[in-house]
């Protein structure tokens, strides 16, 4: 599996096709000039694609002058306009196209507490995405509709999890499953917890770095306990 950002997938592109400096004004102005011919073979006009693509007016016409956008937008302008991304921005059909050869998974503007929790009042909100091989999705059997990626925060689950690792969770997967992590909302906090079901019916959120308390959920305060899916992946950097 390769985890490439936005960055890193425009310039392996423009390399691709030749293009040493993707962001030279000379290099990228054709992006403009094919991309107010796509807006124009659409029929579609510029608000409507901004608000299709999830931009702003004011960004198309600044595309349309030359400047590139980042990969997640160009995914979405291009998805509008029934290309593929390599054509958008190269004017070449590539094979495969990157399209077909990533899926785009959304990062949400919440931050999971690995100690105390932290509670988001906005988790629906896309701050980027990142791309994920289709064929290492397949082979780990996720259906990428499932899956959403958070960010840590806090220490409760050093040395697995680092405070800003990024976690990919299949939301499809809510089945206990002993020793799993999970992001679970418990009351009006957030957390990325090992979970453990008891005999007596209470399930304890296990914390990797022992300078923390196991935390015991209830029998019957289970219905407040809401798993949001199992993490499945995670990113971090080594320094």
């Amino acid at each position: 599996m390769s985890e490439i950002k936005g960055d890193t997938l425009e310039k392996d592109l423009a390399e691709e096709n030749g293009i040493t400096d993707p962001f030279l004004a000379e290099q990228i102005g054709s992006f403009g000039e094919r991309l107010e011919q796509l807006i124009e073979r659409k029929n579609v006009s510029r608000r409507m694609l901004a608000t299709m693509a999830g931009t702003t007016e004011a960004s198309i016409r600044n595309y349309i002058k030359g400047r590139m956008p980042q990969i997640d937008v160009a995914y979405k302008i291009a998805k509008v306009l029934g290309v593929s991304v390599d054509e958008l921005i190269s004017g070449e059909s590539a094979e495969p196209s990157l399209s077909s050869e990533y899926v785009f998974i959304p990062v949400y503007n919440v931050k999971v507490s690995a100690g105390h929790g932290l509670f988001n009042t906005k988790p629906e909100d896309i701050v980027r995405r990142l791309a994920f091989r289709k064929n290492w999705l397949n082979y780990r059997g996720f259906n990428d509709s499932d899956l959403v990626m958070v960010m840590t925060q806090g220490d409760s689950m050093e040395p697995t999890l680092h405070s800003g690792n990024s976690l990919l969770i299949d939301t499809s997967d809510k089945n206990l499953t002993d020793g799993c992590i999970f992001v679970l909302r418990f009351g009006d906090e957030l957390y990325a917890k090992r979970l453990q079901k008891r005999f007596d019916g209470d399930i304890r959120l296990i914390s990797d770095n022992k300078e923390y308390e196991d935390q015991i959920v209830k029998a019957d305060e289970i219905n407040t306990l809401q798993i949001i899916g199992k993490v499945v992946w995670i990113g971090k950097d080594l320094y």
